[in-house]
C-alpha cells in the first residue's frame, strides 16, 4: 500500500476517459443489449417480424444479432475502461451494426431507425472523444 508523505504528489495511473467516450460506452452497452434482445426475438418469436426482402432465414439473423450485441457490449466495457482497443472495436462493431439495422428496415422499421441512429451517435462520440495519445499510428 503506497501512501503519500507530506510534499509528495501521487501519480494518477487511471486512464483518462472523456465524457464523449463515457457517453459512447453507455450507448454501446445499450445498443448491445438491444441487439441481444432483437436476436432473441428473431429466434423465439418469428411472428413479431415480417420476412421481407433480406431476411428469409430469421434463425441465422437472430444468432448474428446475438453475437453482434455481445461484441458491442464488450466494446462498451473496454472503452469505458479507457482502452484504445475499446474505441477501435466500438467504431468497427457499430459500423457493421448500422449495416445490419439498415437491412432490417423492411422487417422492423421502427426498431431499425432506432438501432441505426444509436450506432451512428456511438461512432460520432467515440471518434470525437478519442484521446489521440492512446493509439499508435
Amino acid at each position: 500500500m503506497a501512501t503519500a508523505t507530506a510534499g509528495q504528489v501521487q501519480a494518477d495511473t487511471r486512464p483518462k476517459v472523456t465524457g464523449w467516450v463515457v457517453c459512447a460506452s453507455v450507448l454501446l452497452i445499450t445498443a448491445g443489449l438491444l441487439n441481444v434482445i432483437h436476436g432473441f426475438t428473431l429466434l423465439d418469436h418469428k411472428s413479431y417480424v415480417t420476412t421481407q426482402v433480406v431476411y428469409s432465414n430469421l434463425s441465422f439473423w437472430g444468432w448474428m444479432f446475438l453475437i453482434w450485441g455481445g461484441l458491442q457490449a464488450l466494446a462498451g466495457v473496454l472503452a469505458w475502461a479507457g482502452r484504445g482497443s475499446g474505441n477501435a472495436l466500438g467504431v468497427a462493431v457499430s459500423g457493421v451494426a448500422m449495416i445490419l439495422w439498415f437491412f432490417m428496415i423492411f422487417s422492423a422499421p421502427f426498431a431499425a431507425l432506432i438501432g441505426f441512429s444509436l450506432n451512428m451517435v456511438v461512432i460520432y462520440a467515440l471518434t470525437a472523444g478519442a484521446n489521440p495519445d492512446e493509439f499508435d499510428y
